[in-house]
Formats: C-alpha cells, structure tokens, sequence
C-alpha cells in the first residue's frame, strides 16, 4: 500500500535546492525528490521498493544525506551516521528512526534541504549491467588482436608506450589480480560491495570475466613472452568490484569513482551501465564530474565509459551525458559502428570492439584457457579509448584533463559513412575513430614550447593535417599520405625528448 504525506515546497533561493512536489495524501501521484541537480519522482511500489524515475529500484534502511562542504549532520536530522561515502562531496550513508526505510527519512528531511543539508533521498539500489555481448551480431570473429592493428596503435607506441606512474582503475565486477598477464601491473583495489580492500571476482556468477578482459585490453603485460599486448603497455591497473547479480547500492557507484580520485587515478575505465535509461542520481553525476575536473592533482581524470548495446538513443540526462564523461561506441573490422552500439550526442568517439583479452584461469571465464576470443560489445570498445588515454597522459602528465580530450576528439578519423555536424560530431560515430598517435602529435602541437612563427605555423599545420586537412607531414593518418615537411621530424623528436627526460634517460 502506497503511503503519501501533504505537499512541500523546497526553496529556490539556494543553488542546493530546487521545488519538489510531495502529494497529498490518497492523490495517487509520485513523490518529487530533489537528488542535488535535478527533481526526481518516486513511489512506493511494494515492500522494499520504489519506482525511481519509472524504473524499479530497491531501497532498505539507508538514506543518503548530501552535506555542503564543512558542514556535520545536525543531531536534530533524527539520522545515524552508517559510513562516510565520499569526503569529497560530503555524502554519508545514514539509518533514520526504527521502523523508517530510506523514502520515510527522505520525505521527514524534505523541508529540512537548504544551506547545509544540500540534498537527501533513499540509498536506491538500482540494477546494473556488464556492456559486453558473448559474440557481437552480425559481426564477424577475427583471430588475433585486430582492434589494436584498426587503430595503428604501433605507430602511437613508437612515441609512448606508458608511464607506470599512470594508473588506470577499471570499474566493473571485480578482476583476476594475479593472472600471469596482469600481475605485473596490478596495484590494490577495492570492493565496494562487500566494502574491503579485495577487488577479486566473485567465483561461480555469471559473467565473472568481465572485468579480467577490460584490464587485460586496457594494459595487459606486454613482450613478455606471454599472452596479449595491453592497449597502454606500462600503464598500472587498479580494479574495483562494483557490478553485482543483486541491484547495487548509489553509495557503492559513488565509493568506486570516490576510490578513483583517491587514489590519484588518471583514467578510470567503465563497462557498465544501469539496466533502464534512468537519469543520473545526484551524487554520482557529482561523484563523475569532481573526478574528471579535480583528479589527477587537479588536471582532470579521463573518465570513460562505454556507450552501451541497445542500438538506442542515449537521453541527456544519463550516464554519458554527465560533464567530462567520454562515451564510445563499438566499432566493427572495417570501421563501421556496430548494430547494437548506442547512439546520440553523448557519444564521443569509437573504438574496435576488442575480442582478444585476458581470462580468468582456470575453470572460470568464458574459456578453459587463460585467454578469450569472445569479449565484445561496447564493453570491449571503452577499455581500448581508456588505454589510449594512458598513453596520452602518460607522454603529457602535466596536460589538464579537457586538453587530453580536445586531442583525442580532434585527432579522431571521421568514419566515410558519418554523416557529422558542422562541429564534426555524428550521433553514431562521435567525432570519429580514435587515433592514439594522431592524438600523440595533437597534444605535442598544443603543449609545444614557442618555436617561433615558421615553426609554430608547421605544427599546427601537422595537427591540422591529422584533422584531415590539406596541409602536414607525411604522418601516417587512416593511410592518407600528406606532404613532408620540418615538422614531421621535429614532433617526433620533441616527445621522444619528453619521454627520456620523464623517464631519466
């Protein structure tokens, strides 16, 4: 039974605040919930659940209690601190009065939202899900890591093949830390549904290996003898469990990004996505957006996420139109987006849906061997992007984190079946096929010292020329020869300066 408490008025003289209609009682009608940026409604829909925006969601005790930097919980709230989520935000996890669940605490709070209390609402367990398919449709199987060949990825780490001190955290169901092609790289993790410091895999669920190959795509070991070549060979890796069978808890989505920006990470990578187009809650969008603006020192983390494989529109107010968000779509051998890869202006840019990566050993996985040939989807397709990434970060460690992304969308190779916008953009495509060497000699051109104007004038010729432009060196660019000139040795020559310096040699 549905039970409705008389309307509230939230304020709209505070940027914390927003009106939000609570209805009457026996109206009917859903609850609005102000999460932090936008007026939610929700309604109980049988024991222990809501409907959160239209989608089903599972609540319990637990309230989420939204802070303004500074402030404590007021003892007159009536709520009991359970864990501090994220000290970046101000977020803590809480338990109201006996017998209260976390819609009873948010609507006795409601009135209470202004200066310090910036936002309250139930800890909603929302159903996530892996963005991988077992074999992509329609799409034909190739043996071998052809994904790294369709970007030219060898002409890229001839100018960077990673920086130990970049550390890329992959976000998923959790990973084989010690398989013989990651360990090497492998630093701690977390697990932020049992909420310790073991990011394992959970043994005998479904789709375990997931998170196993995105590592393995993203950095797996490389000329070691062994195994696959990893996207950013001497990148680190840190893994957090996130995804579960069971609905997941807001505040674990927001401790695994939270351990991201603790960490220092320069890239987190993300395979995931809700089941339903939900929008955003309040705090992860907050969560995403202090990650990709203030990590990595304040230059930016490179926040990645996978487009998903519903062949659908993705809405404004969803996971990849989040501020800083880079959202890739899958492509297949021959360039073109795949029939199942989401679509709309969120997408930022492609990569090929990877199939080769590492497995989980043993009787685990999706193989009886250590290695898959049947990881795809956009699932594969992000890892690839937050490789690249690495190696961008990398070669320009000091780069803020909205350079790296100008690079990486400028460099990108325009697909021949995009139809894009006069800025470049198509809704299927993003702004292109990511090219990690172009993007390389783009960030060089952006961050190159004053050369004076001949010189200036023929690296920004370069950049321009990798944009698919009429002037540049003859730079290889989707196997377009350009004109040669001074600054076709004189980029290379610069990173590779960079690089030995970086790395005292």
């Amino acid at each position: 039974m549905r039970t409705w408490i008389g309307s509230v008025a939230l304020s709209l003289a505070t940027s914390f605040s927003a009106m939000a209609q609570l209805d009457s009682p026996g109206s009917g009608g859903p609850v609005g919930v102000f999460d932090g940026w936008q007026t939610v409604p929700v309604e109980r829909d049988g024991p222990g659940w809501v409907r959160w925006a239209g989608s089903r969601a599972r609540i319990d005790e637990h309230a989420l209690v939204w802070l303004t930097p500074g402030a404590s919980i007021d003892p007159s709230l009536g709520v009991d601190p359970v864990a501090r989520v994220s000290p970046t935000l101000g977020l803590w996890r809480v338990r109201g009065f006996p017998g209260e669940d976390g819609l009873d605490v948010t609507v006795r709070l409601a009135g209470r939202v202004g200066r310090d209390l910036r936002a309250v609402m139930p800890d909603l367990q929302l159903a996530h899900r892996r963005l991988d398919i077992a074999v992509p449709p329609s799409d034909p199987r190739y043996p071998g890591q052809w994904f790294l060949d369709r970007i030219a990825i060898e002409d890229a780490w001839a100018i960077e093949d990673g920086s130990p001190s970049v550390t890329v955290v992959v976000v998923d169901n959790g990973c084989e830390t010690d398989h013989p092609d990651l360990v090497a790289h492998m630093l701690g993790g977390r697990d932020v549904i049992d909420d310790d410091d073991d990011p394992a895999f959970e043994p005998g669920s479904a789709g375990n290996e997931h998170g196993t190959a995105c590592a393995g795509i993203v950095a797996a070991d490389t000329d070691n003898g062994v195994g696959i070549a990893g996207t950013c060979p001497e990148c680190t890796l840190r893994c957090v469990r996130l995804l579960s069978d069971d609905p997941i808890p807001l505040s674990a989505d927001v401790a695994a990004y939270q351990f991201a920006l603790d960490v220092d990470a320069a890239v987190a990578s993300s395979s995931w996505g809700f089941v339903d187009p939900v929008p955003v809650p309040g705090p992860l969008r907050a969560i995403l957006i202090e990650l990709a603006e203030q990590g990595r020192g304040g230059r930016g983390a490179l926040v990645v996420f996978a487009a998903g494989n519903d062949n659908r529109r993705i809405g404004d107010g969803e996971l990849l139109a989040v501020p800083g968000v880079i959202g890739v779509g899958a492509t297949n051998f021959f360039d073109e987006t795949t029939s199942f890869s989401s679509f709309g202006d969120p997408v930022d840019l492609v990569a090929p849906t990877g199939a080769v990566t590492t497995d989980l050993t043993g009787d685990e996985g999706s193989d009886p061997g250590d290695y898959t040939e049947l990881f795809g989807g956009t699932s594969a397709s992000a890892p690839v992007v937050a490789g690249v990434a690495g190696l961008l970060v990398s070669a320009y460690p000091d780069a803020t984190g909205e350079e790296i992304q100008q690079a990486l969308r400028e460099s990108a190779a325009q697909s021949f079946f995009a139809d894009p916008d006069e800025s470049g953009h198509d809704d299927y495509y993003g702004y292109g096929l990511v090219q990690p060497a172009a993007a390389l000699r783009a960030l060089a051109a952006e961050t190159a010292p004053d050369l004076g104007p001949e010189l200036d004038a023929g690296l920004t010729a370069d950049a321009g020329a990798e944009r698919g432009g009429d002037g540049g060196c003859g730079c290889r660019t989707m196997g377009r020869p350009a004109a040669s000139g001074l600054a076709c040795w004189l980029i290379p020559v610069l990173l590779i300066h960079r690089r030995r310096r970086r790395r005292g040699d």
